[in-house]
């Protein structure tokens, strides 16, 4: 798994697929499935795919992170901050975004204690991560550009500095391309493309 001292501001790391992993504790088992999730929509329609899958379980506790603002957790009967939570802050110790992970409990007899609980949530989540593949997506700003002919390849130029990628374009009485660049550069290829043009190329967050 990359490092998180080795991420750039723009970088995050997401799930490159799905991946699972059991423990056990004090005849408890513990059953960790991570998924790739994008939206709220994708992580509650995976949720009850396992809760459908593991129908008989004591508990299917859960927690999922699409962006910094955007996150939920559940201990689904557990006794409150053992479960859900424990889980949402290893996901977040492992610098995971739009991620779930649903960690499925079946009760072995023996009562585990609040800390015993938080541990067992948080270490069978920590199981599934290790064998978890993991990629790495960049922050881009979206922008329309809309310029004359001649000036198609200074903004190229430009963009090729900052590593923008160009998602359509269209060539009729001005060109107009859509790109996505990095946040983080955003700013800076906007100062240089009006310095350069004078401000005559239109630019515009998308």
């Amino acid at each position: 798994m990359k490092n998180q001292t080795d991420i750039s501001a723009d970088e995050y790391l997401v799930p490159a697929g799905e991946t699972s992993a059991e423990i056990k504790v004090k005849g408890s088992k513990f059953i960790a499935s991570i998924f790739p999730v994008s939206s709220k929509e994708a992580a509650e329609d995976f949720y009850g795919q396992v809760k459908k899958k593991y129908y008989d379980a004591s508990h299917n506790c859960f927690a999922w992170r699409i962006s910094e603002d955007e996150f939920r957790y559940s201990d689904d009967g557990e006794p409150s901050g053992t479960a859900g939570k424990p889980i949402l802050q290893t996901l977040d110790g492992a610098g995971l975004t739009e991620t779930l992970c649903v960690v499925t409990r079946y009760f072995g007899g023996t009562k585990l204690g609040t800390g015993g609980l938080i541990r067992a949530y948080s270490d069978s989540c920590a199981a599934a991560i290790e064998s978890l593949q993991i990629r790495t997506e960049v922050k881009t700003q979206r922008l329309l550009l809309v310029f004359n002919y001649d000036q198609e390849h200074t903004v190229r130029t430009f963009m090729g500095r900052i590593n923008g990628c160009i998602v359509c374009s269209d060539y009729a009485d001005k060109v107009q391309l859509c790109i996505d660049v990095p946040v983080s550069k955003c700013a800076v290829f906007e100062d240089q493309l009006n310095e350069a043009s004078q401000s005559s190329i239109k630019i515009t967050k998308v």
